[in-house]
């Protein structure tokens, strides 16, 4: 059984008439479908909680395939009871889609909605959840990135503007974070704290931009932060970016986009399973580029190998 949760609003407000598209599809296939369109923010999540609860096992394996940008498969993945009768299906509609990218998934949607329908390929991906200021009610799962600073205020800044949706249909999407970037980076305040990395190696940090945690190779609409991720080996890969400032900040996202900023004396990486981060003041945080407010204690676990994902 396939379940298809749809962000009709993704690709500013072109989502619902590719979901049309992508129905006219599913009628022709005779596939066994159910579909659901969210509502609000957050409702992506209380679907896919609903379809994967315990309560619904007698209904056997599912398919849940989310429609829409990296911001609806966060919430898909947040919700879901992670079992192996879950599979996920993606088909990206969004600006930035890094999960498609990373992973190199057909972005054209009925394309993508005929690799769900025949999948040849699965692979079983590893997923993160940030924890924030040091409790656990407060965590979010990830399957791109997770970061702290300059990126997660990029991000923010990008959900609240108007002017995304309007690049967006102008078929300028890409801009959006150039012009939004500029803006991050002159508000931008350098901040220092530690790194602890799997409970074990402490870090300090000084003058530090941002701190980025990748499961895959993407983010950001295409910034190359982790040219190395492997989103199946059990392991984060971390940017750090510190004793920097606003104008040393440029070159290194200039670079990032072909992968070439680690080159840069201020650019550290870091591979590990778990990693703490303390700062001496809060900054804003995000998961898979949904904000999760502003903190100066955050606490990431990689939980290995737990998704079944159509590839």
């Amino acid at each position: 059984m396939y379940y298809f949760i749809v962000n009709p609003h993704s690709r500013s407000g072109k989502g619902y008439q590719i979901w049309l598209q992508l129905k006219a599809e599913l009628e022709k296939s005779s596939a066994d479908y159910q579909a659901y369109l969210t509502e609000y923010p957050g409702h992506a999540r209380d679907l896919a909680a609903k379809i994967t609860s315990r309560a619904n096992e007698e209904d056997g394996n599912r398919v849940i395939v989310a429609v829409g940008g990296d911001g609806t498969l966060n919430e898909v993945i947040d919700g879901l009871n992670v079992s192996s009768r879950v599979t996920v299906g993606y088909i990206p509609t969004g600006s930035g889609n890094d999960f498609a990218r990373s992973l190199k998934l057909p972005t054209k949607p009925v394309k993508a909605l005929q690799r769900i329908l025949h999948p040849r390929y699965f692979r079983f991906l590893d997923y993160g959840v940030a924890s924030c200021d040091l409790c656990d009610i407060n965590h979010r799962r990830f399957v791109v990135s997770s970061g702290i600073g300059f990126d997660a205020d990029v991000c923010r800044r990008i959900n609240k503007s108007p002017l995304k949706a309007f690049l967006c249909r102008i078929h300028l999407s890409k801009l959006s974070y150039i012009v939004l970037g500029i803006q991050a980076l002159l508000h931008m305040k350098t901040v220092s704290g530690s790194l602890i990395l799997d409970g074990v190696k402490r870090i300090p940090l000084r003058d530090v931009a941002f701190v980025s945690v990748h499961l895959q190779k993407y983010e950001g609409g295409g910034f190359k932060f982790a040219p190395k991720a492997d989103p199946c080996d059990g392991q984060f890969d971390i940017c750090v970016m510190s004793h920097t400032s606003r104008l040393r900040v440029i070159p290194a996202l200039i670079l990032s986009l072909g992968g070439f900023h680690t080159r840069l004396n201020t650019v550290r990486t870091y591979r590990c399973k778990e990693l703490s981060i303390h700062l001496e003041r809060p900054c804003v945080v995000h998961a898979d580029g949904e904000i999760l407010g502003s903190h100066s204690d955050v606490t990431l676990s990689c939980l290995t190998r737990q998704l079944r994902v159509i590839v």
